[in-house]
């Protein structure tokens, strides 16, 4: 038996539910915070990266510092 896609998704009031929830201004605010810490992290570890994984990942030395010195508001 082969399941669809639409086997998988929540039913509706579920997704009524989940997106009243996610309207709360501190849950926003929580998801806004942890968006910024991961681009924080991420542009920190950018930074710290030696050439050579840079080569491989196809980016050069000033790519990375311009991105790694972007502030973590930014996307």
């Amino acid at each position: 038996m082969q399941l669809s896609a639409r086997a998988f998704r929540l039913p509706a009031v579920l997704r009524l539910r989940r997106l009243r929830v996610l309207d709360s201004p501190w849950l926003q605010m929580r998801a806004t915070l942890r968006l910024w810490a991961r681009r924080r992290r991420g542009r920190r570890e950018l930074r710290a990266l030696d050439e050579r994984i840079l080569r491989d990942v196809g980016l050069s030395r000033s790519q990375a510092d311009f991105e790694g010195g972007k502030p973590f508001w930014r996307a």
